[in-house]
């Protein structure tokens, strides 16, 4: 299955270069298809957690070791920016957020997501990073690169 991709209606030959619907692509195809795949779907529980973060204006580091309440915040913040390239219409960066890093497909409260988050990391001794794909030094360093 493809997302955002141009077809010829004729021919049905995709064009994974096109640009007219969406800057990116999505694509899903049956599990089955990965050799080394887990029938479960359950793994172990990991020792590391990456959040990613693209700050466009040079606020946060480029990464950062996180306690779990610190996990908690970031979490629940969901900070990041919009970039030109990789959003239609973005010419200038511009904040946003989006609690838990997903908004829209979180029915229960943040908070009750940020808890299970704090409380697995402190169970399964994980250590939490903040990678900031974004910029250091601020809007001048990004405007000027």
């Amino acid at each position: 299955m493809l997302e955002n991709v141009v077809f010829d209606p004729v021919t049905r030959a995709i064009d994974l270069n096109s640009a007219a619907l969406a800057e990116n692509t999505r694509a899903s195809y049956p599990i089955e298809f990965i050799p080394n795949f887990e029938p479960s779907g359950r793994g172990g529980h990991p020792k590391t957690v990456v959040m990613l973060t693209c700050d466009a204006f040079g606020v946060l580091p480029p990464i950062s070791k996180l306690s779990p309440e610190q996990a908690q915040y970031h979490f629940i913040s969901g900070y990041t920016a919009k970039v030109a390239g990789t959003e239609r219409g973005v010419k200038e960066p511009t904040a946003t957020f989006s609690t838990c890093f997903g908004a829209p497909f979180m029915p229960r409260h943040p908070a009750v997501y940020a808890k299970l988050l704090a409380d697995k990391l402190k169970k399964h001794n994980a250590t939490c990073w903040l990678l900031n794909t974004g910029w250091s030094g601020g809007l001048t360093a990004w405007a000027s690169a």
